[in-house]
C-alpha cells in the first residue's frame, strides 16, 4: 500500500528508542499479489551465462513482456541476476507466484518485486539487453558482498540466501567449494545494494545458521564474479608485486592472537607482519592478515595452510585484494 510505502521511504534507518531501525518489504507473508501496482520483478541466482534472451524466454511464461536487463557490473559480465518488466501488473504478479523457484539453466531462481522502482538504491554498475544499456549511479560491486564463514558443511546456497535477506534483497548466494567439489564451510553472499551488505554485516554476524554461530565480514576476495570453486587456489597468473605478499586469512578463532597466526604461518616463509582484526571493543573480528617478504612464500601459504585447522577452526587463506 501508500502508506507502507511511505514509511519504508520516511522511516528507514531512523531511530527508536536508541536503536537505528530498518524497514522493507515483507517477503515472508503469503498471497499471490506481492507485486502490488508494480510491472517490473527482480530475478536473482542467474547464471553467469544467462542472456537477457533466455531470461526473457522463460519469464514469458507468466504474461507479455516489455524488456528484460541482465544487471552487469561495469567489466560487462553479469551479476547473477536481472529485471523482468511485463506489460500489466498482472503479468508481475503472476511470475512472483509461478516462477519463484523454477529452474533456468542449472540454476534455481528466486523471484522478487522490484523495490527499486521510483528511485533509491541503484545496482552498481551497468543493466543491458532486450532495449540497450545505460548506467546507473555506480559503486564497486565488491561493496554489495559479504563474506561468510564458520558454515555447516550441509548448508546450501538456498538455505544461505535464505538466512541472508534478512538483511536485504540477495543477488546471489554461492558456497565456496575446494576441488573435489565440497562445501569449503564459507561463502559469498552479493546484495543489490551495499546498504544490505552493510546491514548483514552489523545485523547477522554471530548469528545462528545450521546449528553453528556464523560470521559475516567484507568480502576481501578477488573481485572476479564466479559463482563456483571461489575460495583458495594458487596465483599462477600473479605478477610477484608487493602487493601479491599480503594475504587474507579467515575463520579465526576469537581466540588466536597475531603471535598465534604468525608462528601458524612462518612454516611457509619469513613472515614480516601479522595482524588479527579487532573490532572497537578491543575483541577479535574473526580475521586477520599475514605479509611475507616475497610473494612467493605467500603462494606458498595459499597452497599448504588453506583449509588447515588453526586453534580449532577451519582457517581460509586467499590473496588480501584490500592492500
Amino acid at each position: 500500500s501508500s502508506d507502507a510505502q511511505r514509511a519504508i521511504r520516511d522511516l528507514n534507518e531512523t531511530t527508536l528508542d536508541g536503536r537505528t531501525i530498518f524497514l522493507r518489504e515483507d517477503r515472508e507473508s503469503g498471497g499471490g499479489d506481492r507485486g502490488g501496482s508494480g510491472c517490473t520483478v527482480f530475478v536473482g541466482n542467474l547464471s553467469w551465462d544467462a542472456k537477457w534472451q533466455d531470461l526473457k524466454d522463460h519469464m514469458r511464461e507468466a504474461g507479455n513482456v516489455a524488456h528484460v536487463e541482465i544487471l552487469e557490473n561495469r567489466d560487462g559480465r553479469s551479476k547473477g541476476c536481472g529485471i523482468v518488466e511485463y506489460e500489466d501488473s498482472a503479468g508481475a504478479s503472476r511470475a512472483l507466484r509461478d516462477l519463484d523457484g523454477t529452474t533456468l539453466m542449472g540454476r534455481e531462481l528466486f523471484v522478487q518485486p522490484d523495490d527499486r522502482d521510483g528511485g533509491g538504491g541503484g545496482d552498481g554498475g551497468k543493466r543491458s539487453g532486450g532495449g540497450g544499456t545505460h548506467t546507473r549511479s555506480h559503486h564497486d560491486e565488491r561493496d554489495c558482498r559479504v563474506f561468510v564463514g564458520n558454515l555447516s558443511y550441509e548448508t546450501s546456497w538456498q538455505t544461505l540466501k535464505d538466512f541472508m535477506r534478512k538483511a536485504g534483497n540477495v543477488a546471489r548466494a554461492d558456497i565456496l567449494e575446494g576441488p573435489d567439489g565440497r562445501s569449503k564451510g564459507c561463502g559469498i553472499v552479493e546484495y543489490e545494494d551495499p546498504r544490505g551488505a552493510d546491514r548483514a554485516r552489523r545485523e547477522l554476524n554471530e548469528g545462528t545458521l545450521g546449528g553453528r554461530t556464523v560470521y559475516v565480514q567484507e568480502d576481501r576476495g578477488p573481485n572476479d564474479g564466479d559463482g563456483g570453486n571461489r575460495g583458495g587456489g594458487g596465483g599462477g597468473g600473479r605478477g610477484g608485486g608487493e602487493d601479491d605478499c599480503q594475504l587474507y586469512v579467515g575463520n579465526l578463532s576469537w581466540e588466536t592472537k597475531w603471535q598465534d597466526l604468525k608462528d601458524h604461518f612462518k612454516q611457509c616463509g619469513d613472515v614480516q607482519r601479522a595482524e588479527v582484526m579487532e573490532g572497537s571493543d578491543g575483541r577479535s573480528k574473526g580475521y586477520g592478515t599475514i605479509r611475507f617478504f616475497n610473494a612467493r612464500d605467500a603462494d606458498k601459504a595459499i597452497q599448504r595452510l588453506d583449509g588447515t585447522d588453526l586453534d580449532g577452526r577451519t582457517i581460509h587463506v586467499r590473496l588480501d585484494q584490500k592492500v
